[in-house]
């Protein structure tokens, strides 16, 4: 187990030297509160992994440095789970049982997410799901202490369809449209697939499927994936691929002249924007769901200013939610009065939180917070300000059009 300790300010690196702090007037007792974060901190999506802790951490930065929660202070605790859900369902379990930990913050994979609040919910202990999406998350592996605050594996897709419908699929002039897909050989790429297209279907886009392809998570040789790709004369690919995977497929496949003869909707955030630079393709249709530039909520200025600085980079859709996370359990653990997993499930069950991405709903039936997606346009042109490629276009998708009914995630649940 490891603590990251990076980004202190002096206000929270005195809590942590001298045990005590008296900002704002509050006595910050020496004893502290742990909330532990098991996520990928090694290979192709260990950048999601490792800016979504840097999100929980400056969250647990900024209560610790005025006054901390219920007089007490937040340490964090994080693991490496190295996308496996054995890895994750153990450091979970030693993060409960040894270092006491009243709250688990969520992993990358959904796979890991959904072994994770299973241990979780065997310990009672509160489990908030902030980059891994598996709608099993809030249907058929649901427990009353696990939280999901990041657009599922339904959400998002269906936000991504209804965008295709509504402002690409007009512009086929009555033409079928040929698509392909490549998504990660596990549940979140095949669910989100499957939801994609079940969702065009939905809203009566012509459409046929001329290729579909699912490499594994981590491949690091997409050719032959590409090469199928472009067999089928594709008018556009979805792929569902992310972090660094992503990066080498779109480096890959440019050798290939790939983004001359289709067309890509990708989820192309923070960090492809930033390693591809100008190279990324130029009116790409993307996704994420938290971008920086779009974001509005209250604070969120400062935070964006203070990540920047800390950080010395734009901060990704994962810290971004993984702040947010921090602050809907910590405004459970102030309306509860206690650390109790069972008062703070229960006052978060049903709450409308503000965060720094607006007020957020978590829905009392499933606990999935009512967030947008957001889709839009890649630019390859560097934005003056952010020095990066971001969206030309950003459209937020409301979860009201995106979210299953409560009727329907209740028939899932055990």
């Amino acid at each position: 187990m490891t603590q990251d300790l990076r980004d202190k300010g002096i206000a929270a690196a005195l809590i942590l030297l001298l045990g005590v702090t008296t900002l704002n007037g509050r006595a910050l007792a020496e004893d502290a509160v742990t909330i532990g974060v098991s996520t990928t901190l090694s290979g192709s999506i260990a950048e999601l992994g490792r800016t979504g802790l840097a999100g929980v951490q400056m969250a647990v930065d900024q209560l610790n440095a005025t006054g901390g929660l219920l007089n007490k202070r937040i340490k964090v605790v994080s693991a490496d789970d190295g996308a496996s859900p054995a890895n994750g369902a153990s450091n979970v379990r030693h993060m409960i049982l040894s270092d006491k930990a009243v709250a688990i913050f969520g992993p990358v994979s959904s796979a890991v997410g959904t072994a994770e609040e299973t241990v979780a919910g065997q310990y009672k202990t509160l489990f908030v799901a902030f980059t891994s999406n598996d709608i099993k998350i809030t249907t058929t592996n649901f427990n009353k202490y696990a939280f999901q605050v990041v657009p599922n594996t339904v959400m998002e897709p269906r936000a991504i369809a209804y965008y295709f419908a509504e402002n690409v699929a007009p512009k086929a002039g009555g033409k079928r449209i040929k698509i392909a897909t490549i998504t990660p050989n596990y549940s979140y790429g095949r669910d989100t697939v499957e939801v994609f297209l079940k969702t065009l279907k939905e809203l009566k886009v012509d459409f046929e499927v001329v290729a579909q392809e699912f490499p594994q998570l981590g491949a690091t040789d997409y050719t032959s994936y590409i090469s199928a790709l472009l067999a089928a004369h594709p008018d556009y690919v979805f792929a569902g691929i992310y972090g660094g995977d992503l990066i080498t497929f779109t480096k890959q496949a440019q050798g290939f002249n790939f983004f001359t003869q289709t067309h890509i909707m990708a989820p192309y955030g923070r960090q492809a924007m930033r390693a591809l630079g100008t190279n990324i393709p130029d009116g790409a249709i993307a996704w994420d769901r938290a971008p920086f530039w779009a974001e509005k909520g209250p604070g969120f200025a400062e935070f964006l200013s203070s990540y920047h600085t800390k950080m010395n980079a734009w901060p990704s859709a994962w810290a971004i939610m993984g702040y947010s996370a921090v602050q809907a359990w910590a405004y459970a653990v102030k309306k509860a009065g206690s650390f109790e997993p069972e008062k703070v499930a229960a006052a978060l069950s049903g709450a409308t939180v503000s965060t720094i991405r607006g007020d957020i709903t978590l829905r009392a039936c499933d606990h999935q917070a009512d967030v947008p997606e957001y889709v839009g346009v890649v630019s390859a042109q560097v934005h003056p300000q952010y020095g990066q490629p971001i969206y030309s276009q950003t459209v937020a998708i409301p979860a009201s059009k995106t979210m299953i009914t409560c009727e329907e995630a209740k028939k899932l649940q055990p």
